[in-house]
């Protein structure tokens, strides 16, 4: 009994072709998400270390976007060196492209409050009896004081006849103060 084998020459080489294909496309999938797992590192390590030049504990984490840039979400304490934090996102955006050659489209910030370990959710025979207060960053201590109390607002009654007055010694003002502009 005789077996014949015959190879069609051509089909065998499109099925290689298409697994090597395959194995090279995989390949370079693992490749990118390699080199963007790196690119990440590289860029939290900048991030990291910009902060820990300011004192400040940071957590932080980046996330591609479609066209290859980076958008880092940075969580720190709500400090007041940070009212101005687009200044703090021009030179953290230059930093990491300057260290790492990648592009950072936004800096996003998230201020997280602490959590109130003594708070009741659900016990609503524990209304009367306040939680006790935790306690708060000075900095955010100050602007909650401002909104809930303006120290510089005072209102009482006063008459029609005064309320012209001020309004008339306003004006008087600001025509002395036009002047002064025109005239110089």
């Amino acid at each position: 009994m005789t077996v014949s084998i015959t190879f069609n020459l051509t089909m065998l080489l499109m099925v290689t072709v298409n697994v090597l294909g395959i194995f090279v496309y995989v390949g370079l999938l693992k490749l990118r998400a390699h080199r963007l797992k790196q690119a990440k590192e590289r860029i939290l390590a900048v991030v990291a270390d910009t902060f820990s030049s300011m004192s400040v504990a940071v957590s932080s984490e980046a996330i591609v976007l479609p066209s290859g840039h980076f958008v880092i979400i940075a969580d720190t304490e709500p400090l007041k060196r940070f009212r101005h934090s687009h200044i703090v996102e021009i030179v953290l955006i230059e930093k990491i492209k300057k260290a790492t050659g990648k592009t950072v489209d936004r800096v996003y910030w998230r201020f997280p409050l602490p959590a109130h370990e003594d708070a009741v959710v659900d016990a609503p025979e524990n209304i009367s009896t306040p939680p006790p207060t935790p306690k708060i960053d000075a900095y955010l201590a100050q602007g909650l004081k401002r909104l809930r109390a303006p120290d510089d607002l005072e209102v009482h009654e006063d008459t029609w006849a005064h309320f012209q007055e001020a309004v008339h010694e306003r004006e008087e003002a600001k025509s002395a103060a036009g002047g002064i502009q025109n005239g110089a």
